[in-house]
């Protein structure tokens, strides 16, 4: 737990040394996915169910309402997509990478997906606060920046290529991630009311 809080406090604060850090340690795919995403991917759900039954007390058709098995089937679907969403963001990341980099490793780009990812797991802590919504906004543009470090400290590309490379990395995952949310989202109004409510 130590080591991971550890990370999330170098990768939030100082990006650039951290990506230095991560490039010379060895690393692997359930290492990243269970050793780090999936604690902070189960961030969000949590803060929301949370969030409802603290802030949403008075709210009659608030989470209090809603059955136990609704509430854990939609949550347990958020964090799982939340995992899919950083594989699938890392493979992007590979593929657009691989393309230039002849020794890219596709690890490598679950890593920068993975650490990119950090500033919007917790600023789904503080979205599920009243009125703190707005946290999303400012966390999604700093990932950007920690995935053109990450560009930039993995690979030989630099400068306004490496502009470009993060660009196009950002755009193709969020176009996929987006589409990975529909489905989240068409799963949990269709199969998850009919069954659960």
């Amino acid at each position: 737990m130590k080591a991971l809080l550890g990370r999330v406090r170098n990768i939030l604060l100082r990006p650039g040394v951290e990506w230095r850090v991560i490039k010379d340690e060895p690393a692997s795919y359930p290492n990243v996915i269970v050793r780090y995403v999936a604690p902070l991917a189960a961030i969000p759900p949590a803060a929301a169910v949370l969030g409802r039954f603290v802030f949403d007390r008075n709210i009659p058709d608030s989470a209090l309402s809603l059955s136990l098995n609704y509430l854990l089937f939609t949550n347990l679907l958020w964090f799982g997509m939340n995992i899919v969403s950083v594989m699938i963001t890392g493979t992007v990341i590979t593929a657009i990478m691989a393309a230039t980099e002849s020794r890219w490793r596709g690890v490598r780009g679950l890593q920068v997906a993975a650490y990119s990812f950090t500033p919007l797991f917790i600023a789904g802590f503080l979205a599920s606060i009243p009125f703190m919504a707005w946290s999303l906004a400012p966390a999604v543009v700093y990932g950007v920046y920690i995935l053109y470090q990450g560009t930039r400290a993995l690979t030989t590309i630099q400068g306004t290529k490496a502009v470009w490379f993060t660009g196009v990395s950002f755009l193709a995952a969020a176009v996929i991630v987006g589409v990975m949310n529909m489905f989240e989202y068409m799963l949990e109004s269709f199969v998850a009311t009919r069954v659960f409510l």
